[in-house]
């Protein structure tokens, strides 16, 4: 009896239907070897989440990054950079201020940081200053932390989101986003003036970025 040949295009069924499988999910849908699954994977390129311990996979075709590179489906959370470690660093070295411990967990949805920043500070791939009563982590270059360092003295962080619109505004934006999800911030707001509800782009950004709602392909151009 011949084995049956499993293909690539198996894959793109199995995450047709769903964006996101575990291992196990992955492996039920496509009825094939561990080995065969990763081969045809690597194939066309795929990235694990960076919580749940590395235990879910989507193919590198589906997520939309955000500007700091990650993107959520539901809960289940992945990084265009790589593992939670990787991005860590990376997110630190492109922060003009360095970040702390708490901010880094806010960004990422992770509890605690703390470990895995201890970690890589101890491996020299972060640098670390207590500043304030708490730990700021920075890049390892020094001129880089110094600069960082700088601007973290001078309040240049991240930079603050403006007031969110009223509960009534923000539930009529998100109808209209599922409505018409391929449009763009500026077309929403012409929609929500015929219905007398103004909101700015500006506000709809806030809005977007305020409840880490995925952007689709140059969504936050207009």
């Amino acid at each position: 009896m011949r084995t049956p040949q499993f293909t690539l295009e198996d894959v793109l069924k199995s995450f047709a239907l769903k964006k996101v499988l575990s291992k196990a999910e992955l492996l039920q849908a496509c009825g094939c070897s561990p080995m065969t699954a990763w081969r045809l994977l690597h194939k066309e390129g795929y990235f694990t989440s960076y919580n749940y311990n590395a235990k879910y996979y989507t193919l590198a075709t589906i997520p939309q990054f955000d500007d700091d590179g990650l993107w959520a489906y539901q809960d289940i959370r992945f990084s265009k950079w790589g593992t939670l470690p990787q991005t860590m660093v990376v997110l630190i070295e492109r922060s003009p201020g360095g970040m702390t411990a708490h901010e880094l967990a806010e960004l990422l949805h992770v509890r605690n940081v703390r470990p895995l920043l201890t970690q890589l500070t101890l491996k020299q791939r972060l640098w670390r200053e207590a500043l304030g009563g708490a730990f700021v982590y920075l890049a390892v270059e020094q001129s880089q932390h110094g600069q960082q360092l700088q601007r973290r003295a001078e309040g240049v962080l991240r930079p603050p989101l403006l007031p969110l619109p009223e509960p009534q505004q923000i539930i009529a934006l998100l109808v209209e986003m599922i409505r018409h999800p391929q449009q763009t911030p500026r077309q929403w707001a012409r929609r929500l003036v015929r219905r007398n509800i103004r909101l700015g782009t500006q506000d709809i950004r806030t809005v977007m970025e305020h409840y880490h709602l995925a952007a689709k392909k140059g969504l936050l151009s207009s």
